[in-house]
């Protein structure tokens, strides 16, 4: 049983159509593609690892995505499903330290094709400052005392979040038209 005092981080589970999301999606024979996580229930700022721009699929990182701004702007018709878990005050806290820390060398974090790659054919790899989306958002939860998953971050897929038993699903459909409260 949940008390009033419980506090909640929300894992967001995308679908992004992009060359890269198509070939992820048929790959892994799953509905999404991409995941992110923040605090925020708004979904104003959501942390991820992905494009810096929008356009240049090349040029990746540490992210703070919105559903009103940049990609998920331009891609409102993005289908995504949005995972509320309950946490305590320590783990929230723990959580949000690791993303500041994230935060500050923003700079030097950059997307993992190849963790990508490792990960789907089950090979756990990895490398100093490179993330792909699903590691990275497994890694902060972890990082947390958030072990939800049975495997290692590197083998983590943006729909294994979806099975999860402590995950309340509480908005599937479009980034347009998401609202909360």
């Amino acid at each position: 049983m949940l008390s009033a005092s419980t506090h909640y981080v929300y894992i967001i589970v995308s679908r992004t159509d992009t060359v890269l999301g198509r070939l992820i999606r048929r790959g892994l024979g799953a509905p999404f593609n991409h995941c992110s996580i923040t605090t925020d229930q708004s979904l104003s700022c959501f942390y991820s690892i992905g494009r810096k721009g929008i356009y240049n699929p090349l040029r990746a990182g540490f992210v703070c995505e919105s559903k009103d701004a940049g990609f998920f702007k331009t891609h409102s018709n993005a289908q995504m499903a949005v995972l509320r878990v309950p946490v305590s005050e320590a783990q929230l806290r723990a959580l949000e330290e690791s993303l500041a820390s994230f935060q500050e060398n923003a700079e030097h974090i950059k997307y993992s094709l190849f963790g990508l790659v490792y990960c789907y054919f089950g090979i756990s790899a990895k490398r100093e400052n490179k993330y792909f989306c699903s590691q990275f958002v497994a890694e902060i939860l972890q990082s947390a005392g958030i072990d939800l998953l049975q495997k290692p971050p590197t083998l983590t897929f943006p729909h294994d979040f979806l099975l999860l038993p402590e995950a309340e699903s509480i908005y599937t459909g479009t980034f347009q038209n998401y609202c909360f409260g």
